[in-house]
């Protein structure tokens, strides 16, 4: 009985374990969510206001850059800067000391070596000076600074405290370092305001993240790049200081790029900010960047279960940084685990009092029929429902006797019904498990068709460059042949003219035609110059062909020429029907029917000829190989096309295929 009792206090506290460890884990995830979601918006306000002050400066800044006076440009520009022996450019006497440069009160210029020094240059410069010198004081309560760049390597930057421009190193390249790259049309196509990665500075001896804005004008040309730097001392100390009772915080960027990690700040700074975690041998780190880089929505709690652990994540807009939480699910089983042990020890504590008191009252009258349903319970316990209790005892007894009896058939019932569950259970896994694997062969066959498909678009993309790029000097060269024949013409009939009137020329005349030898010129100069329009001609029809085969231009459903496709997919294999010492050429035989236009892809549809015919020419190839007679039969490939009547009598209509 007390060993029954104990049972049931350890289920109890099982129960009370489970219970209460799946109301943490929901609880613990709602509170995660809304906690790296208020994280994330935090950390990110002031992102987000960098942006804002960086369109506002673009704006100012299009609208300043306007023609002016150039010779009241240059006398202002030769007033603020001053050339140093370097061959720089800065607004400040280089003998005198820098620490008399007011960094509150003016902006400093860099101009690098070698930078001419142009009028509209001199513009810009002094346009820089302007706008910076009026909005980088306003800024300076959130932002440590204000730049405006451009790459002719210069710069001018608002820096209260830090004369930047005036200490920058004379060999000082801009356009090489990543807060300018980052922005230029190569890295930034889109012409959107860009964040670099984690990078320390040489001048402050300090760790920053750099936005940066590209301005265009007009044209497209690219004039100028707007910047704040943002100090990341606070962010990291903040991250790794500022967190949940035993969890830990990190950020990384979008590509990889360890930002903030509390156990990794020796090898960021050791790798100057260049740490990424695709490239670190932390299995665990790299399973939290796969984990999180998914991200569906603003924020999310992942169940990471390979480490036991909760991923709070967010994106924090701008930088494109995921800020993420690290929550151990060591935590909630703890707390379920102390709950679950007070449970057991009141469950015992009371046990032990209930088997004290009652002892006494029910040895004598309760014991000996007892004894009976104890055996009775052996035997249900060991499968055995066959039971002989005396149920017509007059006191509770009797009544229990009738229960246990009544509960044992219902048991056996229950057994009989759980094992016929069992085996029904067992069939509908078999069945599911069998779908899911014939799922999975589909979804592999499908990304097999679709990397293929992927493959010859980018070829068909290819092919369309290579084309165009040819098309232009070849356009050009044949445009001016008929030119040059006709020109060479008029030359040929201008010396024989002369030959002519002059039948006897001087010696030296006469040396210099023999040298040039020209009869000879005469007779060949017109076949070199057909020559060479036959060869262009040739060269226009492979191109032609080339750009039909790709068709990039016509990606829509259309009538086509099915026989134009099988034509330039013919000229584009060329190169592998024709002979060669070891192989001897392919003849192609065609068979061409009359065919209507077929609406199609018609790129697609060249692609689908190129695979045929090329498996035709690998396999022609590969049984020309394997004959051992000395007389090997010539390889042909036979290409026949023709319309197929198909009736469909649900349809009663006549289908052309």
């Amino acid at each position: 009985m007390a060993i029954r009792i104990l049972a049931v206090v350890i289920v109890s506290a099982g129960l009370s374990y489970l219970h209460l460890m799946s109301t943490l884990e929901f609880q613990t995830r709602e509170q995660l969510q809304k906690y790296v979601l208020e994280r994330g918006r935090r950390e990110e306000n002031l992102f987000q206001l960098a942006q804002d002050n960086h369109q506002i400066l673009k704006k100012a800044l299009l609208k300043r850059l306007e023609p002016i006076n150039n010779q009241s440009s240059r006398e202002e520009f030769n007033n603020l800067l001053h050339l140093w022996s370097d061959g720089t450019r800065r607004n400040f006497l280089e003998n005198r000391p820098v620490k008399e440069f007011d960094t509150e009160q003016y902006p400093s210029v860099f101009i690098g070596k070698q930078v001419p020094n142009m009028a509209e240059l001199q513009q810009r410069v002094l346009v820089f000076y302007e706008l910076v010198n009026s909005y980088g004081p306003a800024w300076k309560n959130r932002f440590i600074d204000t730049y405006i760049m451009s790459s002719e390597n210069l710069i001018v930057a608002y820096w209260p405290n830090v004369p930047w421009g005036i200490e920058a190193k004379a060999d000082l390249f801009i356009p090489n370092e990543e807060y300018f790259y980052v922005a230029d049309k190569k890295h930034n196509p889109a012409r959107r305001t860009v964040w670099t990665g984690l990078y320390f500075d040489v001048v402050t001896k300090q760790w920053y993240v750099s936005v940066e804005t590209p301005v265009d004008d007009r044209s497209g040309n690219h004039i100028a790049t707007i910047g704040h730097d943002i100090i990341l001392n606070e962010l990291m100390t903040r991250t790794i200081n500022d967190h949940l009772h035993g969890t830990y915080n990190l950020i990384f960027r979008g590509d990889g790029r360890l930002i903030v990690h509390p156990n990794y700040l020796p090898q960021i700074q050791e790798k100057l900010g260049h740490f990424n975690i695709l490239n670190a041998s932390d299995a665990h780190l790299q399973r939290i960047f796969h984990a999180s880089a998914n991200l569906p929505s603003q924020a999310a709690v992942i169940d990471n279960s390979h480490d036991n652990e909760y991923l709070a994540v967010t994106k924090l807009n701008g930088p494109d940084w995921y800020f993420v939480t690290v929550y151990p699910k060591s935590l909630l089983s703890k707390i379920a685990g102390n709950n679950a042990n007070f449970v057991l020890i009141v469950g015992l504590i009371s046990l032990i009092l209930e088997i004290v008191l009652l002892f006494f009252v029910l040895y004598q009258k309760v014991t000996r029929p007892l004894n009976k349903l104890v055996v009775a319970t052996n035997q249900v316990s060991k499968g055995n429902f066959n039971l002989n209790l005396d149920t017509n005892l007059p006191n509770e007894l009797g009544v229990l006797a009738t229960s246990f009896t009544s509960m044992a058939s219902q048991l056996h019932e229950s057994f009989a019904l759980l094992e016929k569950s069992n085996e029904e259970l067992e069939m509908r896994v078999q069945s599911r498990t069998d779908e899911l694997f014939q799922v999975l062969q589909d979804l592999q066959q499908t990304q097999s068709q679709l990397i293929q498909t992927e493959k010859m678009s980018s070829l068909g993309q290819l092919v369309a460059g290579v084309a165009h790029e040819i098309n232009n000097p070849v356009n050009f060269i044949h445009g001016n042949i008929a030119h040059i024949d006709s020109y060479t013409q008029d030359l040929l009939k201008l010396i024989q003219a002369y030959q002519l009137h002059c039948s006897h020329p001087p010696a030296t005349l006469q040396e210099t035609l023999d040298e040039v030898d020209f009869d000879f010129l005469n007779e060949d100069l017109p076949k070199l110059l057909q020559s060479m329009k036959v060869g262009t001609d040739r060269i226009r029809q492979i191109v032609l062909s080339l750009r039909n085969f790709s068709r990039l231009d016509e990606s829509e459903f259309k009538p086509v020429d099915i026989h134009e496709g099988i034509e330039n997919t013919l000229l584009i294999l060329q190169h592998r029907l024709k002979g060669n010492p070891e192989f001897p050429a392919i003849e192609v035989v065609k068979n061409y029917g009359q065919l209507p236009l077929v609406e199609c892809y018609a790129g697609l549809l060249n692609q689908v000829f190129m695979n045929l015919l090329a498996n035709a020419i690998d396999a022609v190839e590969e049984s020309t190989r394997k004959q051992t007679n000395t007389k090997t039969q010539a390889p042909i490939i036979c290409i026949s096309t023709r319309v197929r009547l198909i009736i469909r009598y649900k349809l009663r209509s006549p289908i052309m295929a």
